[in-house]
């Protein structure tokens, strides 16, 4: 395995870009020339769409404190996955509460 297994993006359009650091277990997201390296808590599904909870790795602790964890959405686009900031506040609201659920046991 190489030290960066990227699925990444065309970064042409300045879009942020990601791949898995297999060597750190670390996802670094890649936007405007900054890399922000993230660990990945959890996946999962909702009414057929792909989610993902990040937590920020060690080295962006003290940049990101104000950040606990990051709820992404995962974005199939030419068979290559995306990772899309949730701009919708329903939809927000609704996958956090599904996750909180799940995790919680109740129903």
């Amino acid at each position: 395995m190489s030290k960066k297994d990227k699925n990444i993006r065309d970064n042409r359009d300045n879009d942020p870009c990601f791949w898995y650091d297999g060597e750190r277990g670390e996802l670094v997201l890649q936007e405007d020339d900054q890399e922000y390296r993230f660990y990945l808590q959890d996946k999962f599904s909702y009414e057929g769409q792909d989610y993902c909870i990040l937590s920020p790795s060690e080295d962006k602790v003290e940049e990101l404190a104000q950040q606990e964890a990051l709820l992404m959405k995962i974005v199939k686009e030419n068979e290559e996955e995306i990772l899309a900031v949730i701009e919708d506040d329903e939809e927000f609201a609704a996958v956090s509460r599904h996750y909180y659920l799940a995790q919680s046991g109740e129903k």
